[in-house]
C-alpha cells in the first residue's frame, strides 16, 4: 500500500489534472461557440486568461501566413485589438529557436517582452505555445504569469499542447469561415456590379448620343456650348465609372461617412479575379 502522504499527493495531482481538463473544456466550448473571426481575436485573450487566472495573454499572429493577413486586411475600421500582434517568423525564431513546441521560462527578457508583450514592464514567467494547423503556423497563443514558478521551463507541457491545439484549430476554423464570408460578398458585388452595368450603360449611351446630337446644333459662339460641353464631360466621367463596375472582381471597401463602409471601385476593379 501506498504511505498516507504519497496517497495525498496523488489525489491532489488528480484534482488538479481535472482542474486542467476542465479549464480545456471550457477553451473548446468557447471556441465552438465563437465562429466570428474578428470576434474570437477580440475575445479569445481575455477568456484564456480568466480561466487560468493569468495578468497577461495575447496572440501573435504571423505575418508572413498570407489568408491570415487577408482576413485581418477586412476586418472593421478599428483593425486588431491590443492583445492581437502581427509578428514575423523570423523574429519568433530568434527568441525562441523552436518553433515546434511550447517554450516555458520564468527569466522573462525585455525582448520577449517587448514582443510578446508590449507595454507591460514585468512578469515573472511565461509560456508561448505555437499554433500549427495542417503543417501551417498560423502564430503563437502567448501565456503571462506574475508567479515564477508558474512557467518553468522544466515543466511537463501536455497540457498547454493541447491548449495550443485547440486554440489553433478553432482560429483556423474562423479564418476559414471568415474566407467563406468574403467569397460570399464577393460574388454579390460581382453581380450587383454587372446588373447595375446592364442597367446604366443603355441609358448613359443615350445621354451621350444625345448631347453631342444637341452640341452640333449649336453655332460656335452659342453661349450655351460650354455649359453643355460641361455637361459632356460629366456623362463621360460615368462613362469611365461604370467602366470600373464593368471591371470589379473582388470586394474590397474603403471607409466613408459616419463609420461605414463602401466598395472600392478602384481597388476592386484592379485586382485580379481568383
Amino acid at each position: 500500500m501506498l504511505p498516507t502522504r504519497g496517497l495525498d499527493e496523488l489525489v491532489q495531482q488528480a484534482r488538479r489534472n481535472e482542474e486542467i481538463q476542465k479549464r480545456l473544456d471550457q477553451v473548446e466550448e468557447f471556441l465552438l461557440a465563437t465562429h466570428d473571426l474578428a470576434g474570437l481575436l477580440a475575445s479569445l485573450p481575455a477568456t484564456v486568461a480568466q480561466m487560468y487566472r493569468l495578468e497577461a495573454v495575447t496572440l501573435a499572429l504571423l505575418a508572413e501566413h498570407q489568408p491570415l493577413q487577408e482576413a485581418l486586411a477586412s476586418l472593421p475600421l478599428m483593425g486588431l485589438p491590443e492583445t492581437c500582434l502581427t509578428r514575423p517568423r523570423k523574429e519568433l525564431r530568434l527568441l525562441l529557436a523552436d518553433l515546434e513546441g511550447p517554450y516555458l521560462t520564468n527569466k522573462v527578457s525585455s525582448q520577449l517582452l517587448q514582443c510578446f508583450f508590449p507595454g507591460l514592464r514585468r512578469l515573472a514567467s511565461l509560456a508561448v505555445l505555437p499554433l500549427w494547423v495542417g503543417g501551417q503556423m498560423l502564430g503563437t497563443l502567448n501565456l503571462g504569469s506574475a508567479a515564477p514558478q508558474r512557467y518553468q521551463p522544466a515543466l511537463d507541457t501536455h497540457f498547454l499542447e493541447r491548449l495550443g491545439r485547440k486554440a489553433a484549430f478553432g482560429l483556423n476554423a474562423a479564418l476559414l469561415l471568415d474566407r467563406a464570408r468574403r467569397m460570399e460578398q464577393r460574388q454579390v458585388v460581382v453581380e450587383m456590379a454587372g446588373a447595375a452595368c446592364h442597367e446604366l450603360a443603355q441609358p448613359l449611351s443615350t445621354l451621350m448620343l444625345g448631347l453631342e446630337k444637341l452640341r452640333r446644333s449649336l453655332a460656335p459662339d452659342d453661349p450655351r456650348l460650354q455649359e453643355l460641353e460641361g455637361l459632356m464631360d460629366q456623362a463621360e466621367r460615368m462613362g469611365d465609372t461604370v467602366k470600373k463596375i464593368s471591371q470589379v472582381n473582388d470586394y474590397v471597401t474603403r471607409p466613408y461617412a459616419q463609420g461605414l463602409r463602401i466598395v472600392d471601385l478602384q481597388a476592386a476593379s484592379s485586382k485580379e479575379a481568383g
